[in-house]
């Protein structure tokens, strides 16, 4: 599942990857928004609240929305370093450790309310989020040649609006040409996870507080494990 990327893979594998991560990353984005009220999963509304904030004068939104920016960037460029380190004998085991390190920033996100007496505190939370999604992103676009991506549905949405176009216009025999069926599998699975994804992680934090990433933290500590494994 992780030894094998870009052409390599199968779409089958691109799938299971898919859902599941798809999954992780819009419950960590809906629980963040709950929990520290900033979106952590994708760069594009962040550059729009900078935007608006410079506008206004709101230096301190400037500094929270460029850091968010700066903590994604930097969570797909340490995936770059690992996987191209050659710091493993497997590249799943170079994966192993990616998704550990995203393991790692999730559970510091826990656990960042103990720090609720240092100033920098209230900060540190939303960015360990961005650091965490950034890794994920990363990951995912590196493993599956940029086929896959699990953080965000613009481009997920969009790809569907081609698609579905693609099969109404064979449906209505304009053309004999069959749309590809398991690109359209993916994309809905995508989709899916992500969904469902944020309304789960969206109650989950209602409910539970900063426990509620205690899941995410559980799915990708696994996920790693199997890569570990060599998916054996």
């Amino acid at each position: 599942m992780f030894s094998r990327e870009g052409s390599a893979r199968s779409e089958r594998q691109n799938r299971v990857v898919a859902g599941y991560l798809a999954f992780v990353g819009g419950f960590v984005n809906s629980a963040g928004f709950v929990l520290v009220g900033a979106f952590t999963s994708h760069v594009t509304g962040n550059i729009g609240r900078l935007a608006d904030a410079l506008t206004q004068g709101a230096t301190s939104t400037i500094v929270e929305a460029a850091s968010l920016v700066l903590a994604f960037f930097v969570g797909a460029m340490t995936v770059g370093a690992i996987v191209e380190s050659g710091a493993f004998s497997r590249r799943s085991l170079a994966y192993a450790a990616a998704l550990a390190v995203e393991a790692i920033v999730l559970a510091g996100f826990v656990a960042s309310p103990l720090l609720s007496g240092a100033r920098w505190a209230p900060s540190l939370a939303p960015l360990l989020l961005g650091l965490a999604m950034g890794i994920q992103n990363g990951l995912v676009t590196r493993l599956s040649g940029a086929v896959v991506r699990t953080t965000h549905l613009t481009g997920v949405v969009t790809d569907l609006g081609i698609e579905a176009a693609r099969w109404l216009r064979f449906w209505r025999r304009r053309t004999s040409e069959r749309p590809r069926g398991p690109k359209l599998v993916l994309l809905l699975l995508i989709a899916g996870g992500f969904a469902s994804g944020a309304v789960a992680g969206a109650f989950a934090a209602v409910i539970a507080g900063y426990a509620a990433m205690i899941l995410p933290v559980i799915a990708v500590s696994a996920c790693a494990l199997y890569a570990a494994r060599g998916g054996r």
